[in-house]
């Protein structure tokens, strides 16, 4: 319930979490619909698809910009994947509820489909894969 909690502060509004949870419960139930899977078993999936190990960050050392890769831990790890969904639904230009936007995201990670938040994970990953020869400006 955790991931749950997280996404549900992420869709909060002005204060109107009724209406969040409303929307992510709406969501959740339309995937589980048509997948057969439990909430807890979707979130679960969501993690291991957008999981990464690793976040490319900018440092600045003696003047100078350099992308360097640096481990992560839990919590930012579920920080990135929430905010890749996230930005992912936002980004999403289509007509139609954003349960639905929710709703057709989670089932496109699911299916193994190319997803929006897919291709911001393999971002990070690449970016960090390039730059890994400035690892040793981590500290």
């Amino acid at each position: 319930m955790n991931l749950y909690n997280k996404l549900l502060g992420f869709l909060i509004k002005k204060g109107k979490k009724n209406k969040a949870k409303q929307v992510l419960n709406k969501a959740f139930f339309l995937i589980s619909e048509k997948t057969g899977y439990s909430m807890a078993y979707i979130l679960f999936k969501v993690f291991l698809k957008l999981n990464v190990f690793v976040e490319a960050k900018t440092v600045r050392v003696k003047r100078r910009s350099h992308i360097v890769p640096f481990s992560l831990g839990l919590k930012r790890r579920s920080y990135l994947i929430m905010k890749w969904l996230i930005k992912s639904i936002v980004e999403n230009q289509k007509k139609i509820n954003s349960s639905h936007k929710i709703a057709e995201e989670i089932l496109c990670l699911i299916n193994n489909s190319q997803s929006k938040a897919i291709k911001l994970r393999n971002l990070n990953n690449n970016l960090s894969l390039a730059n890994r020869s400035n690892i040793h400006y981590r500290w």
